[in-house]
């Protein structure tokens, strides 16, 4: 079956069922959660939040076979997400056509992100995890530098009742194999969740392309009166083997990249009396990697690289919460941070061994939640930062949703948010030239979005943000100065449209439509026209349109989904292997995924044995993600991709058995 047919019967059903079962069936929860927690920092119902948010179970994960962040992400509306080479490679992020270093992570509130805001989403798998809840719009406020376009939060399973786990297996195409197994369950005053996973595969590019990770996890909770507290933990540690060199080619047979993250997060609530509460945070991200290239050989011109890093980030946050008249909150907050790095490189072509890296920052921030009639909320937030690199700003949120009648809502908010510079950027390398002068960089946003109810059963929702994001560093070559500067500034805006509905018979179906407008305002250090910031420019990689539309059915021991994904044309640049460049524009594809799974041998309702079932690119569909990172060409009828970049991984089969105890 055509993909494109796939789609539009998708996106037919979606519109055509809403209104068809209104009296039938319950809104359907797996996309929407009842309570959210990462836009206020404060529990409130999804329904009142007022921001931006979509919230992904756990289960919904597991039960399609997800494992994954970045995959888990690709269905949320205003977010494109990009992967260069085979399972495992680098993944990036862009929410609502910011830059890649715009998203904050937080695992268990614990930020992940290396100082300046990257991260490689490809680290990050599903095991062990509860729900994902995602932000979009700016949050600096309440989270600090990096979260200028959105918060992706990841939250551990938390135990409950007697001690109950399960154990999973599945191995399918491209020599991928899946194991994991979770235990969690309560006493009097704990609560305890552990988990353990490991994933492997040899990848889909001609050689060389292997990847594996093991995570293991954990969550421990307890409760004495007025006092509660969580402890919780994730370790992952990955290999990954590339055969791409510097421009692309599917050459290099030797190359890897080998890491590990260790992240710990501390939480502790005391509850004063009635109409107060002191709450403490303690978060600790450390990680390690080193990335080997030996020669493949006598005849190698590349030579020897090998380099080594090491970076830690650590972070305290009180805040004391109040209780005020008329169902408002104020929350008064102090968070201090450190951020440290190191690294080195050795090469053929000589040593690049900077000294170490450290910062500093201090700040204290302030919210306030009005409910000023029923079924309203308003937000709004300041906060002052003190780095003791980048000296002061300030940052502002105002954010609403008001009930305006009882199946309408509205939210809209405007708020400012910053990044500060990465490590490299401030204090250079052997090969590159630091900038201390540098400011953050900073962005205006503003967003406003109406939902509509229609019964218990579904929900329809348009939302249109609009973003200026300025001071944008950017590089410059030069042996003398340094080699980066404050000059770019970029707009953005768009609309996200999304619909869910749950259908009579344990159906339910759901679509996402994202139209995003990016352009170049003031170009960066060039007026090339395959410079990052070419003036009047779209920004690469980032599609115009994007849809997304899954249909599923959900029984109390079997079920399947069906998923197919629309991504527009992007512009990105090309490096060809005799080293020009090129802009190009890459093609749009669709894609399609399957899973199900059935009980086979049900013992209640937790245990029991069941088969899953999951087949990625269901119909096989060329294409690729980013320019360069060649596939095997000799194999590829796709003049687009010949000329500009690896197709994507082919259709894979997954199957296996699950074992609930």
């Amino acid at each position: 079956m055509n993909t494109r047919v796939t789609l539009a019967f998708l996106l037919t059903t979606c519109s055509l069922a809403l209104p068809a079962s209104a009296q039938e069936v319950a809104r359907d929860t797996a996309l929407a959660a009842p309570v959210v927690v990462t836009a206020t920092r404060s529990p409130l119902p999804a329904e009142r939040t007022p921001a931006s948010v979509t919230v992904i179970s756990g289960d919904k994960l597991r039960n399609e076979g997800v494992t994954t962040l970045s995959d888990a992400l690709r269905r949320v509306p205003g977010l494109s997400l990009v992967q260069t080479g085979s399972y495992g490679g680098t993944t990036s992020l862009f929410i609502r056509g910011g830059e890649s270093k715009y998203a904050k992570i937080l695992v268990d509130g614990v930020p992940v992100n290396d100082a300046g805001g990257a991260y490689d989403l490809s680290t990050l798998s599903t095991d062990n995890v509860e729900r994902i809840e995602i932000v979009r719009g700016p949050a600096s406020v309440l989270y600090g530098s990096d979260a200028m376009a959105g918060v992706v939060q990841i939250f551990t399973r938390r135990g409950a009742g007697e001690t109950h786990g399960e154990v999973s297996a599945r191995g399918g195409g491209y020599g991928s194999r899946d194991v994991d197994g979770e235990i969690r369950g309560a006493r009097e005053h704990l609560d305890y969740s552990l988990g353990a996973a490991h994933h492997q595969t040899d990848g889909f590019q001609p050689f060389n392309s292997g990847f594996r990770q093991s995570v293991g996890s954990a969550l421990l909770g307890t409760a004495f009166g007025a006092l509660e507290t969580s402890l919780s933990a994730r370790y992952a540690d990955r290999t990954l083997h590339y055969p791409t060199n510097g421009s692309g080619q599917v050459v290099d047979s030797n190359a890897v990249r080998r890491d590990d993250r260790l992240d710990v997060g501390f939480d502790a609530g005391y509850r004063l009396g009635a109409r107060a509460a002191l709450r403490m945070t303690l978060a600790s991200h450390d990680l390690h990697g080193i990335t080997d290239d030996q020669p493949d050989g006598p005849a190698d011109a590349g030579g020897v690289y090998t380099a080594a890093e090491r970076s830690r980030r650590r972070s305290g946050d009180v805040r004391l919460d109040l209780s005020l008249p008329a169902a408002a909150r104020l929350t008064l907050g102090t968070q201090v941070e450190r951020k440290w790095q190191e690294s080195n490189a050795h090469s053929s072509f000589g040593d690049d061994v900077p000294p170490p890296a450290r910062r500093r920052s201090s700040a204290g921030y302030a919210q306030l939640l009005l409910a000023p009639v029923s079924g309203s909320t308003l937000a709004l937030g300041g906060r002052f930062e003190h780095n003791e690199q980048f000296g002061d700003f300030w940052t502002y949120r105002a954010a609403a949703s008001t009930q305006l009648v009882p199946s309408t809502r509205i939210r809209a908010s405007v708020g400012t948010a910053f990044r500060e510079p990465t490590f490299l950027e401030t204090d250079g390398s052997g090969f590159v030239i630091g900038n201390h002068d540098l400011n953050p960089e900073h962005a205006l946003s503003a967003d406003i979005g109406v939902e509509q109810s229609i019964g218990q059963w579904g929900s329809l929702g348009v939302t249109y943000f609009a973003n200026s994001f300025r001071d944008m560093i950017d590089y410059e070559y030069s042996p003398t100065k340094p080699n980066y500067v404050n000059l770019a500034r970029t707009r953005t805006s768009g609309a996200e449209l999304e619909g869910r509905a749950s259908l009579p018979r344990g159906f339910n179906v759901d679509a996402a439509l994202t139209y995003l407008s990016t352009r170049v305002v003031d170009q960066g250090t060039s007026d090339d026209a395959t410079a990052a910031f070419a003036p009047g420019a779209r920004l690469l990689r980032r599609p115009m349109h994007t849809i997304d539309a899954g249909i599923g059915y959900r029984a109390s021991r079997h079920g399947f989904e069906l998923r197919a994904r629309r991504v527009g044309a992007r512009e990105d640049v090309y490096y060809a292997p005799d080293f020009s460049a090129n802009r190009v524009t890459l093609s749009p594809y669709t894609r399609a995924d399957f899973s199900a799974d059935a009980q086979l041998v049900p013992v209640g309702a937790r245990r029991g044995v069941t088969a899953t079932f999951r087949v990625e690119n269901l119909f096989d569909a060329r294409y690729t993600e980013a320019a360069g990172f060649n596939y095997d060409f000799a194999h590829t009828d796709d003049a687009s991709i010949a000329q500009t970049g690896y197709r994507g991984a082919g259709r894979r089969l997954l199957a296996g058995l699950r074992v609930g105890f």
